[in-house]
């Protein structure tokens, strides 16, 4: 058996033979991973950009409500500062530079938060000169209110410098935020475009491979489909080739391999019994024809009427039989070489001619009226082969016309083919055996036709030949009751 195993083409995950899936479930499970492996991609980079936007908003969040609470609570203690040690340097009360130095620590305190907060908006060194002007007035107030009154009268400005200083702080945390609020909207329009991206290039790229998937699942079901269609057709001579992108159909298609061989060996033995058959008929055949024909020349001495009439009976009988063994040799001859076609021009009305003057006794006999073609059709086929259609086509319509009924005989063309139609005044052929009448030894089961015997095989010669020549043969409508059959065969320009 040939197989042609390609894998499953760009699914490297199964080009391996070992690693190809072991059964068609296993096939299909692994084609719904791959089409889902994109979506799950696409999914995954989506978290992604969601977890950052929940990362960035929760900086934002946090470090935007810390850095403002923490600048207005070092502008409200600068405040209360100044306003506690210009009352400390007046009056001199101790609880007052106990408040002062409290002052000072929750300003430190706060300047550590803001430290802590590592903002890169906020210079370090503007929290080391908010520490050093801070420590430089607790540092006066704990030594005496003499000290602070000299402090406020050698630096005036100092408060002012330290509000400034809180103040450019509150502005920096304030431009922290804008920034986080940037970088935020930089990013949901990084997702929002990433997003729309995946739309475009991962959906097709799904469906890019739901098409590779449904061509690599369903062309070897078409291939064994086609492969049984041939077996059922009697064509052995083609091995089964199947693209096997799973063990399970690599051995599927090695059983359709065998049975092709044991059906092949089988129609050798049949035909060669039908060959063997055949020529031994033909041996008695042509001694019974002879001595026919002896008596019927009064070669033996002079008949009576009905011993004529009886000599007459076995020369009909024994040319009908040397036609079915003819149509048995070139039956077996043509299912072991098909396609066999030696083309010719000819005259198809010259060949109905012909036909008909071998069988013009039988016409006479029932008095068929014979509607026959114009001359002038030229074919280009295999005369002998169509002398041979015509011949079982004549035979079949002269058994099962009645008496002073017709035969009629069309043919025309076409741009792209030939037309033969063949029909008679028969019973006709039920429509349900329209396509079985063609089987091999197949024979009718209608009541009508039960009298008339023969092997099942003229018919199927008939479409042998027609196939050996790209056409076929189908039963149609008739003119009347009777059978009608319709030849195409395609035009061959002239070599």
């Amino acid at each position: 058996m040939l197989v042609k195993d390609r894998g499953l083409g760009i699914l490297a995950a199964m080009a391996h033979p070992n690693l190809r899936p072991r059964s068609v479930p296993g096939l299909l499970l692994a084609g719904f991973a791959l089409v889902a492996l994109p979506l799950a991609l696409a999914v995954a980079f989506a978290v992604v950009y969601v977890d950052r936007l929940s990362d960035q908003s929760e900086r934002l969040v946090d470090r935007g409500v810390q850095v403002t609470r923490v600048s207005n609570r070092l502008t409200g203690i600068v405040i209360a500062m100044e306003r506690n040690v210009r009352q400390y340097a007046v009056l001199g009360e101790a609880e007052l530079a106990e408040t002062v130095a409290e002052r000072h620590r929750n300003f430190q305190e706060s300047v550590d938060t803001l430290a802590a907060l590592n903002l890169d908006t906020v210079a370090a060194w503007n929290l080391d000169e908010l520490r050093e002007l801070a420590d430089s007035i607790a540092a006066a107030v704990a030594a005496s209110p003499e000290r602070s009154q000299a402090l406020l009268d050698a630096r005036p400005d100092i408060f002012d410098r330290l509000r400034e200083r809180t103040e450019a702080i509150t502005d920096q945390g304030n431009r922290f935020i804008d920034n986080e609020v940037a970088r935020l909207q930089q990013t949901a329009a990084e997702a929002r475009g990433f997003m729309v991206l995946l739309v475009f290039a991962v959906l097709p790229g799904a469906a890019l491979i739901v098409v590779l998937l449904t061509v690599v699942i369903s062309r070897p079901i078409r291939q064994i489909r086609n492969a049984v269609r041939r077996l059922g057709e009697g064509d052995f001579s083609q091995a089964v080739e199947i693209s096997a992108p799973s063990r399970e159909l690599d051995a599927l298609s090695d059983q359709l391999d065998w049975m092709r061989q044991k059906l092949a060996a089988q129609e050798s033995e049949k035909n060669q019994f039908l060959r063997q058959m055949s020529h031994e008929l033909k041996t008695p055949l042509a001694s019974v024809r002879e001595g026919a024909e002896l008596l019927r020349d009064h070669s033996l001495g002079a008949l009576t009427g009905k011993q004529a009439e009886v000599t007459d009976i076995i020369r009909r009988s024994s040319l009908e039989l040397q036609s079915l063994i003819e149509n048995l040799l070139n039956f077996a001859a043509w299912r072991q070489q098909r396609g066999q076609v030696t083309r010719s021009r000819f005259d198809l009305g010259e060949l109905v001619d012909e036909v008909l003057a071998r069988h013009q006794l039988a016409i006479e006999q029932k008095g068929l009226q014979i509607e026959v073609p114009d001359k002038g059709l030229v074919l280009d086929a295999d005369r002998d082969q169509f002398r041979l259609i015509l011949d079982n086509l004549l035979t079949n319509a002269l058994k099962f016309s009645p008496p002073g009924g017709g035969i009629h005989i069309d043919a025309s063309r076409t741009r792209r083919e030939w037309v033969i139609e063949f029909a008679d005044d028969g019973p006709g052929i039920p429509r349900e055996e329209w396509e079985r009448v063609f089987n091999p030894f197949y024979q009718s089961r209608q009541p009508e036709r039960t009298h008339v015997n023969g092997t099942g095989i003229g018919l199927s010669v008939v479409r042998e030949a027609v196939r050996a020549h790209n056409g076929d043969v189908t039963v149609t409508e008739g003119r009347g009751r009777g059978a009608c059959f319709r030849i195409t065969i395609p035009r061959r320009s002239r070599p």
